[in-house]
């Protein structure tokens, strides 16, 4: 009787590290998203308390802020959707942009390949690491 509330202990102890590991993929990971960030960010995009825009505007609290409100040339197709339909930087938004941004606003800059802007991005296709880089961009404050 004794071994079986034993191996009953260890398997609930088990069940709950296992739990809290599922929670922390669950939620993100900022140190992945923040490498992820210095990788695909960071060409573009200030992330410091800087707030200085590059070739892209700064991302220091983006979380939640409104689209298009930072003092940069946008894209005309980036300011038409952020005037005619506001929209705040918040998870799902955040994750649609970075799924695929001109599936979200075709015409965007940011996924263009030109002369003046040869570097584009078109998307990130892991959904934990698009988790991880939200997870991230939420810290940015």
């Amino acid at each position: 009787m004794k071994i079986a509330h034993i191996l009953s202990l260890i398997m609930l102890l088990l069940l709950l590290l296992l739990a809290g590991i599922g929670f922390q993929r669950f939620r993100g990971d900022a140190e992945v998203g923040k490498r992820l960030a210095e990788n695909n960010c960071g060409v573009c995009h200030d992330m410091t308390p800087n707030r200085k825009n590059g070739k892209g505007p700064y991302l220091w609290e983006i979380y939640n802020r409104p689209a298009g409100v930072v003092d940069f040339p946008f894209s005309p197709a980036f300011r038409k959707l952020a005037e005619e339909k506001p929209f705040l930087w918040d998870d799902d938004h955040l994750e649609r942009w970075l799924l695929n941004p001109t599936a979200f606003i075709p015409q965007t800059r940011m996924a263009q390949h030109s002369k003046e802007h040869p570097v584009s991005f078109d998307g990130m296709q892991s959904s934990g690491n698009r988790k991880d880089l939200i997870f991230y961009l939420k810290s940015l404050q």
